[in-house]
């Protein structure tokens, strides 16, 4: 490892380099420190939670047998606080409905099931961030909930996210800042459909009921989270991203807003691309930062062309601050700590990039019509200190 003394003289080097270009490091500094990053729970234990599930299958697939998960509240927080003492990120923590620690049944959960997760944020700084758990679960019917046409079905999960809001809301006033209340549902179907409308028909109807309520937008931002598809749902996922984003758009004003999940797209589609196809049409943006290998596989974070993209748009749209961030994936072949460092680590070393970039060179260029100098700059400044 390098030294303070050798960190310290590279940095001053790399300081003269980036100045020669117009960027001055130091208040790029004190901008990446104003910078919130929400790490998730889930990495932790394998998205498991603390509810006794039997024999229940879950949605997501996680691969590995790694020794060390988390087996209880106290040891997913204890791992949570060593890893983010790595990052230099201001810190969020996001947290799934499944991991409340009274064990009650999902739909019943309230606000004291998670009285030690706000207690522990209170003493740490963290802010939190919620997602209901609507997987896994006995009233899953045929992989379906909201979008079930039995209405026992939709009746319970419908009950259920309502009650996620609450504590959403509930968290957010506790800790004095917003607290994202992301919904995602895995329902869909293995081959083609007859009839889209109806599902969707049905799905419109339960994000009525669930978003009947309002809430302060200081304390509480809810998000709808768009799939490609998924294991088992590989014809037709109810909530796509278009759904949602129809669904978001149309209800501009009510708070309610899209996650843009960075592994839930055909291979070929671009995060960074949507950002400013998205953000002037919705009331909130949530990024959710993954990586996927040919399909949603949630892989660990790491440095790349896509994160890299994905960065450079939040810098270059000066988005930072208002569209949210949080890391989303799971694997449990490696030790689990080290996965949430590396991608904690790798989302805080693009970010940086991002704001270092010399955007006005580039961006003089284009206004100039000098395409030439354009792509000529964009690929020298890969090589930047």
């Amino acid at each position: 490892m390098a030294s303070q003394e050798r960190i310290l003289k590279n940095y001053e080097s790399a300081k003269e380099e980036f100045a020669s270009w117009g960027v001055d490091t130091e208040k790029v500094l004190e901008k990446f420190d104003t910078i919130k990053m929400s790490m998730h729970c889930w990495q932790g234990d394998d998205v498991k939670g603390f509810e006794p599930v039997g024999d229940i299958g879950s949605q997501n697939v996680v691969t590995g047998n790694y020794p060390g998960a988390a087996r209880n509240g106290e040891e997913l927080r204890g791992d949570i606080d060593f890893a983010l003492s790595m990052s230099p990120f201001q810190h969020k923590v996001n947290i799934h409905s499944c991991y409340g620690e009274f064990g009650r049944d999902r739909k019943d959960v309230t606000i004291d099931d998670f009285s030690k997760w706000i207690a522990w944020a209170k003493e740490k700084g963290y802010g939190l961030d919620f997602n209901g758990s609507f997987f896994a679960h006995k009233m899953m019917n045929n992989g379906f909930s909201y979008a079930s046409l039995d209405k026992a079905t939709r009746d319970y999960w419908i009950e259920t996210a309502k009650g996620t809001r609450e504590i959403s809301y509930a968290i957010g006033k506790e800790l004095g800042e917003v607290c994202y209340n992301n919904l995602w549902i895995p329902d869909g179907l293995k081959d083609t459909p007859a009839n889209r409308f109806r599902y969707r028909e049905v799905l419109t109807n339960a994000l009525d009921e669930i978003f009947a309520k309002k809430y302060e937008g200081n304390h509480h931002v809810d998000t709808l989270e768009g799939k490609l598809f998924g294991i088992g749902v590989e014809s037709f996922t109810v909530g796509s991203h278009e759904f949602y984003l129809g669904y978001a758009a149309s209800h501009r004003g009510n708070g309610i807003g899209v996650c843009l999940d960075s592994g839930h797209y055909h291979p070929t589609e671009q995060v960074a691309d949507k950002l400013s196809a998205v953000t002037p049409f919705v009331d909130h943006v949530l990024l959710h930062i993954s990586r996927g290998v040919r399909w949603d596989s949630d892989h660990i974070v790491v440095q790349s062309d896509e994160l890299t993209a994905i960065m450079n748009e939040m810098s270059r749209g000066n988005l930072y601050g208002k569209v949210a961030m949080g890391l989303d994936y799971f694997d449990a072949s490696i030790n689990r700590i080290a996965a949430w460092t590396i991608g904690m680590r790798a989302a805080a070393k693009t970010v940086l990039t991002s704001l270092l970039e010399p955007f006005a060179m580039i961006d003089k260029a284009e206004l100039e019509g000098d395409f030439t100098t354009r792509l000529a700059l964009m690929d020298e400044f890969k090589n930047l200190p």
